[in-house]
């Protein structure tokens, strides 16, 4: 499959979605990228990340937003912040397998079309 038939069939698969918010990027407010509730896969993904900077979306088990909301919204922002600055400095974004974000560890994993975040156990 080609790349761009792969981006038409990541944006297309949406349709129809149940959007619960948008994220914009404060210096770039057409960089919109909105999280949508996927019942099917029973979780949260990202829809834009591959409109906008060409790298994978962002899919979140529902059983981690349901613990902490906000700290979910707050890992989709800082990790759209180092999306937003390599795409402006025109360099390669790349997820980072693990980060830390309010004193937690995640991973990030390539799953089908998506990076999927999971919580290191403590």
């Amino acid at each position: 499959m080609t790349e761009e038939r792969e981006k038409k069939t990541m944006i297309d698969s949406r349709i129809g979605s149940n959007v619960i918010a948008t994220i914009k990027n404060q210096d770039n407010p057409y960089q919109e990228v909105d999280i949508i509730y996927m019942a099917e896969e029973n979780g949260f993904a990202t829809s834009g990340i591959m409109k906008h900077f060409g790298v994978r979306e962002i899919f979140i088990p529902a059983h981690m937003v349901v613990r902490d909301v906000e700290l979910m919204g707050t890992i989709v922002a800082v990790i759209l912040e180092e999306i937003s600055q390599a795409h402006d400095s025109e360099g390669v974004f790349q997820y980072s397998p693990y980060l830390e974000v309010m004193g937690k560890e995640y991973t990030m994993k390539k799953s089908g079309e998506y990076m999927v975040l999971e919580e290191v156990p403590q």
